[in-house]
């Protein structure tokens, strides 16, 4: 029905329950409406832009997991995810935490990449929330070079207005 079409308000939406409903595949199902909303803005349909909230609430998603993650781990072990222990089980626990970091970070890249290129559009720019999401993640992966690539970068987007 063409009166009932996604825009960027009903698919930040659905990234966002995607987000909330925090289960350890949160990041992967907010990444896929992100990318079907690219993709329905590079065909032509302006109505889909993103902007910062969507790719906010695909980090949002993503800690999200992360957070699942853990709390799956913990349940089934007994204990928190051990980045130090070899066992099958916290490798794999460490593992989708990295990846889901690593996302975090990435899809941060893309939001700054896209405030920077598109004229400093005010609904591109990365909020305090976006940055401390990418942030907390990069901890708990224990990727000391992200927090410290996140805070580089946190600088030089949140400082960018000041100097104009």
């Amino acid at each position: 029905d063409e009166r009932v079409k996604p825009d960027c308000i009903s698919y930040s939406t659905v990234i966002n329950a995607h987000a909330n409903s925090a289960t350890t595949q949160s990041g992967e199902n907010a990444d896929a409406i992100l990318t079907r909303m690219i993709h329905r803005y590079l065909i032509g349909d302006n109505d889909c832009k993103p902007n910062a909230i969507a790719f906010t609430a695909a980090i949002k998603a993503h800690s999200s997991s992360i957070n699942a993650t853990i709390s799956t781990h913990a349940s089934a072990s007994g204990d928190d995810c051990d980045f130090e222990s070899n066992d099958i089980s916290s490798n794999n626990c460490k593992k989708q935490i990295e990846l889901s970091a690593k996302r975090c970070e990435e899809l941060l890249q893309q939001l700054c990449l896209l405030y920077q290129t598109c004229s400093h559009d005010r609904t591109l720019k990365p909020t305090a929330v976006t940055f401390d999401l990418v942030t907390r993640a990069c901890t708990q992966a224990r990727n000391v070079e992200g927090v410290w690539r996140v805070k580089e970068l946190r600088s030089v987007v949140m400082n960018e207005d000041a100097v104009k």
